[in-house]
């Protein structure tokens, strides 16, 4: 039996994690070139930094020997302007795919952490919520 039942239906995503080999320097890159936000973190564990966004969603940067996961991961991220986003991105030095479109409309474009982590900035879907 899958959870179906409103009570126990998943419905929002609460954080996703990136393990990296240095989680200042990956915290920086987040801070810095994403402008997502640190805050306090929730567990006593030295090994991980969350970040939250405005929607409410966290990141959590984890320190882990074994770094990155190959293949990366990843996360993506709405922004309401893709281009000005790609552009800012850009300006700091960050290469990143061309922005290419899906079928439903949905713009995206693809950048790595500075430890290879893929991210995915996209604007919103075209086909709104199917479920």
């Amino acid at each position: 039996m899958s959870l179906t039942e409103d009570r126990v239906r998943l419905k929002a995503v609460n954080h996703v994690t990136y393990n990296v080999l240095d989680k200042e320097k990956a915290a920086k890159f987040w801070i810095d070139v994403l402008g997502v936000k640190q805050i306090p973190k929730q567990v006593d564990a030295e090994h991980i930094i969350w970040l939250q966004l405005p929607s409410g969603a966290m990141v959590h940067i984890v320190e882990t020997p074994d770094g990155p996961s190959t293949p990366s991961h990843h996360g993506a991220f709405e922004v309401d302007d893709i281009e000005a986003a790609n552009e800012q991105v850009h300006q700091q030095g960050i290469a990143t795919t061309d922005i290419t479109t899906r079928n439903d409309g949905q713009r995206v474009f693809f950048l790595a952490d500075p430890e290879g982590n893929r991210i995915e900035i996209c604007t919103k879907s075209g086909f709104g919520v199917l479920v």
